[in-house]
């Protein structure tokens, strides 16, 4: 019974109260450090003007946030189709929270160190002004904005789910599905963002 107040009260939440709720669960250490130690590194490489710098950390940033936004439907979630409800349940309660807060600042560290690079003007960027370099700022961009519309969306439906007192088996496998699906879009995009980057770094 608790457990069902708990999934009503998240519900009825706003949304600042919903991420600190999502912050608790994911311990509020870890959810801070998601964001502030990848942006640390953007925030050193403007500091120091640091060219090279920014590179690498919107090279290891997007490699951290493709490889884990391709791992998550390919293992993770047909790992967790493969336990039973209970375990499914346990684990997408712990697993959730974390996610999000990582997959979030480590794609927001993607996308603006991105878009520092290719813009002239701030001055740190390698001053590729064109077709190429537009078309990736938008892809990025547009990827940043799906991850939080569509499969950030549906890993916090299958948490809520999570926090019922009898967890719905085949609500949560069908979710466990369309982040399949997604994941497939997703990566298929961003092997296509990779191209769009090889062609205006050569």
């Amino acid at each position: 019974m608790a457990v069902a107040n708990e999934r009503r009260q998240v519900a009825e939440l706003g949304f600042v109260d919903r991420i600190r709720h999502l912050a608790d669960a994911a311990n509020p250490a870890f959810a801070a450090g998601s964001f502030l130690v990848p942006l640390a590194f953007l925030a050193a490489s403007l500091a120091l003007a640091s060219t090279e710098l920014l590179f690498y950390t919107h090279v290891a940033a997007g490699a951290v946030w493709f490889g884990f936004a391709i791992i998550f439907p390919a293992i993770i979630g047909p790992t967790l189709g493969g336990l039973d409800e209970e375990a499914a349940a346990a684990v997408n309660a712990t697993l959730i929270p974390k996610a999000v807060f990582f997959l979030v600042g480590f794609s927001l560290t993607t996308v603006l160190s991105g878009t520092v690079l290719l813009t002239p003007d701030l001055g740190l960027g390698y001053g590729f002004a064109g077709t190429w370099s537009s078309m990736a700022l938008g892809v990025g961009w547009g990827l940043f904005a799906f991850g939080l519309a569509v499969p950030h969306r549906l890993q916090l439906s299958a948490y809520y789910e999570t926090l019922s007192p009898d967890p719905d088996g085949s609500r949560l496998e069908s979710i466990e599905k369309k982040n399949l699906v997604v994941g497939l879009f997703e990566g298929a995009v961003m092997l296509g963002l990779v191209v769009l980057m090889t062609g205006f770094r050569l």
